[in-house]
């Protein structure tokens, strides 16, 4: 229900400002919402720094066996995917040395938003790689299987709103192929066994969250790499709860030192 929706996310964020707030942020009492995100990586980098992760921590360099540098491509806009959150900056170059270091020929991720993700993984991937990337259509009233939460809502709200995807123009739009539907509905059966990375970052929610991984072990074999976004953070959030569900099953699922970026190899 949309009111229970709003009341869990008042409880919520009311706790992320009264833990994560301090004297700094009183100038914010009249911006709730910038006050809300200030506290609420306020918790989140507390959390990443006193090592309180639930996951154990890998720096990715480690889990690739790099032995020399990486190099990655970055786009000359890519503060607009980081916005202000340094921790999003190290999470897309840690998603960026993954690609590089699995050399995909088939990479899926499931939450397209503006297209900033897509734009990276084809940058970062070679020449004859395709990324597919999912998302709910823009064009038509968000109708989904399974529960979302409000900060899905407000990032769905604002895709609507971008005048095109961030690959739209650039030297490898041919490389990305987007498609249109709900992930806990869309036939995936095109892609069983064939995806070399897949990365999730659609609705934060537990059940899709849970619902996008299964789905996407299906399409993964041995030796194919499974990213998350998010894990950590302190808010509306599934992530979390279901990875730790995912380790506790056996699956050794690692976490970026100070980042949100979690992920695995398929075994």
């Amino acid at each position: 229900m949309p009111e229970l929706k709003t009341l869990r996310a008042a409880a919520i964020a009311t706790r992320n400002v009264l833990l994560g707030g301090n004297l700094m942020s009183l100038p914010l009492l009249l911006r709730p919402t910038r006050l809300l995100r200030y506290a609420s990586e306020n918790l989140f980098q507390y959390r990443a720094m006193e090592r309180r992760r639930s996951l154990p921590e890998r720096h990715v360099l480690d889990f690739v066996g790099a032995t020399a540098p990486v190099d990655v491509r970055l786009a000359p806009d890519a503060d607009a995917w980081c916005w202000s959150t340094p921790v999003f900056l190290l999470d897309l170059v840690s998603l960026c040395v993954l690609c590089r270091h699995a050399q995909p020929s088939v990479i899926f991720e499931i939450g397209t938003f503006l297209g900033h993700t897509a734009l990276h993984l084809a940058l970062n991937s070679p020449d004859h790689a395709r990324v597919y990337t999912l998302d709910l259509a823009r064009d038509a009233p968000a109708r989904t299987k399974l529960r979302t939460t409000l900060l899905d809502d407000a990032h769905i709200r604002a895709a609507r709103e971008a005048p095109a995807y961030a690959f739209t123009g650039s030297s490898v739009e041919r490389k990305v192929v987007t498609l249109v539907g709900d992930s806990a509905t869309f036939d995936f059966s095109p892609f069983h066994g064939r995806v070399d990375l897949f990365f999730i970052d659609g609705s934060h929610s537990y059940e899709y969250v849970r619902s996008d991984t299964l789905r996407a072990l299906e399409c993964c074999h041995s030796g194919s790499i499974l990213a998350w976004h998010d894990f950590g953070r302190m808010g509306v959030n599934g992530v979390s709860r279901w990875l730790r569900e995912l380790a506790a099953e056996g699956r050794e699922v690692f976490v970026t030192p100070g980042g949100s970026l979690a992920y695995m190899r398929v075994a």
